[in-house]
């Protein structure tokens, strides 16, 4: 990977060198999608952008997270790219699916040499997550080198094998599934950007009722991956063709930027606390956490992704540089991108400016514990601050003024 304080790297657009235009347009891609119940627009333009980032970001391609509920249209998301050139799609992975153990009388057929230049997506995660901690781990570690572009192994039987690969990457998980080894992915560095699939309000369901009563849903469906597919692939074709100019990023954007990584870095750290007991005055033994280590993540790595998904957003609408709007979708991805209950413990600000613990239980009609410990949490890792209430044993919660900007709700502001 680059130094973060390389400058921009800066090739031409097709519209600017007097290329061809794709046959289909953004918008014809989105009405289609629509018709099949993909009714946000930001979420099928953001998985468009991650197929695209292999072409605009070859040392720093995008890897994302798509999280939703079981049955929330996450596989059709992705099926989306199912025709485009590049696509790479499997259902799961197997133990070890990089680079084979066995030896070449087994005819080892090694995933990884495959996947340089592509995009793959594996449509569910969840069920490998809920393999053996083993398994889980050694995958995700293997993740980490093959994200820095270089993945070797040893085996007695084939020797070291080593592929150089670079490629953009799209998973699909549940929350509870992504929740499962969120820990281990936040110690080991987080590769991965997320976003989530918004759960529906009664409006949009009913729509989907609807949708999937369509007599013609099948065509749709059809029409709209094919659209989709047809869009990107010739999209690639034109940037390998003419390569792709964009403006240098404004000077207002990248200091939103550099602040949103910081604010992605450290909600990814790692804080690991020990339970600890007290005798009150009244013999009363009560337990409290202390914290015993924190791990803050530094902010470039964050910084590169970020900057990979406005670039490719930006090329994807047909931007002549970075503008507002697709710094506001990568404030939505970055919100996204860090541990599923901090996320969820940091969205009671959208309700209060300031909080207690019990306070953010009942917004959010979860856990008081469990709210809690995410807060603190938060509030150690410097996103949050907290101070004692009047009664001197209530904290109350705020984001840190650092970051009130991204936390809070914009009238808040």
């Amino acid at each position: 990977m680059h130094s973060p304080l390389a400058p921009e790297q800066r090739t031409e657009t097709p519209s600017s060198t007097g290329g061809q235009k794709p046959p289909v347009l953004l918008e014809d891609v989105l009405e289609r999608t629509r018709t099949i119940g993909l009714l946000d627009d930001d979420l099928v333009e953001v998985i468009l952008a991650a197929y695209i980032s292999k072409e605009i970001e070859r040392r720093n391609p995008i890897w994302i997270m798509l999280v939703g509920n079981p049955s929330s249209n996450k596989t059709q998301l992705v099926s989306l790219l199912s025709k485009a050139a590049d696509t790479v799609m499997i259902d799961v992975l197997t133990t070890n699916p990089f680079i084979s153990g066995l030896g070449s009388k087994d005819k080892p057929q090694d995933l990884l040499p495959k996947l340089d230049g592509s995009c793959f997506i594996c449509k569910d995660y969840t069920s490998f997550f809920g393999r053996s901690e083993e398994t889980v781990k050694q995958l995700l570690s293997d993740l980490v080198s093959i994200y820095d572009g270089t993945f070797s192994k040893h085996s007695g039987a084939r020797g070291t094998v080593r592929y150089n690969a670079s490629f953009s990457h799209i998973g699909c998980v549940t929350p509870m599934g992504l929740n499962q080894r969120q820990t281990y992915m936040n110690q080991v560095g987080a590769r991965f950007l997320t976003i989530r699939v918004a759960e529906l309000s009664d409006d949009d369901r009913k729509k989907g009722f609807v949708v999937a009563w369509s007599e013609d849903l099948k065509e749709r469906i059809t029409a709209a991956s094919e659209a989709a597919s047809q869009y990107v692939t010739a999209l690639c074709e034109g940037i390998r063709t003419y390569g792709v100019q964009l403006e240098p990023v404004p000077a207002e954007i990248r200091t939103q930027l550099n602040l949103l990584a910081e604010l992605v870095a450290r909600a990814r750290g790692e804080v690991r606390t020990r339970s600890q007991k007290f005798e009150t005055e009244d013999g009363e033994v009560k337990t409290f956490e202390e914290v015993e280590e924190i791990q803050k993540e530094e902010p470039f790595r964050a910084l590169h992704q970020l900057k990979a998904l406005c670039r490719s957003l930006a090329i994807l609408r047909g931007k002549e540089g970075v503008t507002q709007r697709e710094f506001l979708t990568a404030k939505r991805v970055a919100l996204s991108s860090m541990p599923v209950q901090r996320a969820e413990a940091l969205a009671v600000f959208h309700v209060e400016p300031k909080v207690t613990a019990k306070e953010g239980s009942d917004i959010l009609n979860k856990n008081y514990k469990t709210i809690k410990r995410h807060l603190d949490q938060l509030a150690h890792l410097g996103v949050l601050r907290r101070e004692k209430d009047i009664d001197g044993k209530t904290w109350i919660y705020e984001p840190d003024p650092k970051f009130s900007s991204l936390i809070l709700p914009t009238s808040t502001v």
